[in-house]
């Protein structure tokens, strides 16, 4: 993959560097004529010195400007312009007296010397200009492989603090001794158990999930909630059928739910709290709908960590084709989550 990257910035480059020779009237290259190869010779040495001085710069910023070396730089460009002001001198003073395939221009001196620097801040701005870029793009990747290993870090710290096989042996030990005393306390050990085995094993590697086992994710913490509170909750839950090969990057929908049953008072029979989740007509988008009333002790901030971390999460799998929005007022709190359609693969069909 990384040669592969190479030759296809080298093929930029090149096609550059041709549109650039007949831009500046170089057409006489790809009309052979009677002194062509001595035109081809000019050509490599004079466009060559200032293709040359681009990389030369390149180079230079590279080394010196991350991070920054004042002197070493400065020293660097002196020196490169008076090799480049010494290159020029010869192509003008020897070589195309020599060839005779370019008017020979006469200047004093200190004259060539100005010239030529015109000449050689315009190529200096080229490589100074990609050099910054090239840091800039490489510090955005930098930042972004960061941040990733900075969550799987995390996400692999949480596990190591819970070992799944001790968590869910005793789970289902607690369900055993529960369930002849209590079928409601044994029904909540297992459901309990469900959730923290969806939790820890399917986001993994940043895996899609059936969005079956998502609904079935959120149905379970929807009951352990009711449990919570005796069945108190008055949630308007519609849930549309589905395609059952759609995929959705795991924790999304169960994340913005919580969000209603944590922060939202949804003990309210007048104004319950809404969850729906529907097809597009053209069944191309799933779009999901949250309202819920807020609760009157509220005080942290609904739009938190958990919704910053969807966002990054959707921006990753999603890029731009999605849609999330957000309306947090002081009585109510409204989300519109709107998702592109992936279908798993079945290569046994």
């Amino acid at each position: 993959m990384k040669n592969s990257i190479d030759y296809k910035l080298i093929s930029y480059h090149v096609i550059f560097w041709v549109f650039h020779l007949v831009f500046n009237g170089y057409e006489s290259i790809f009309q052979p004529g009677d002194r062509y190869w001595m035109v081809w010779l000019d050509v490599f040495c004079a466009q060559g010195t200032n293709i040359l001085l681009v990389y030369l710069i390149i180079a230079l910023c590279s080394r010196y400007t991350v991070p920054l070396k004042i002197i070493p730089l400065v020293i660097g460009i002196i020196v490169i312009y008076w090799w480049y002001f010494f290159m020029w001198y010869e192509i003008n003073n020897t070589l195309r007296p020599l060839i005779k395939t370019w008017p020979v221009f006469k200047y004093n001196f200190l004259y060539f010397i100005v010239i030529i620097l015109w000449a050689f801040v315009k190529f200096a701005f080229f490589g100074f200009g990609y050099a910054i870029c090239i840091n800039l793009i490489r510090r955005e990747k930098h930042t972004a492989i960061i941040e990733r290993e900075k969550r799987v870090a995390e996400y692999e710290f949480f596990r190591a603090q819970i070992n799944p096989h001790f968590l869910f042996n005793t789970l289902s030990l607690f369900y055993t001794k529960s369930l002849a005393l209590s079928p409601e306390l044994a029904d909540g050990i297992i459901t309990l158990s469900q959730i923290m085995r969806y939790a820890l094993e399917k986001n993994e590697n940043g895996k899609m999930v059936l969005l079956s086992d998502e609904l079935e994710h959120v149905n379970n913490v929807i009951k352990i909630n009711q449990m919570r509170f005796s069945s108190r909750l008055h949630i308007d839950l519609k849930i549309e059928d589905t395609f059952p090969s759609i995929q959705v990057v795991p924790l999304i929908i169960i994340t913005i739910i919580e969000n209603v049953l944590k922060h939202g008072n949804c003990a309210l029979i007048e104004d319950p709290a809404i969850i729906h989740l529907c097809n597009s007509e053209d069944g191309y988008f799933l779009h999901l709908y949250t309202y819920n009333k807020k609760k009157i002790t509220l005080i942290e901030d609904v739009n938190g960590i958990g919704i910053e971390n969807i966002k990054k999460r959707l921006d990753y799998q999603y890029g731009n084709n999605y849609e999330l929005t957000i309306d947090d007022n002081n009585d109510f709190y409204t989300s519109k989550l709107k998702l592109p359609v992936t279908h798993q693969i079945d290569f046994y069909s």
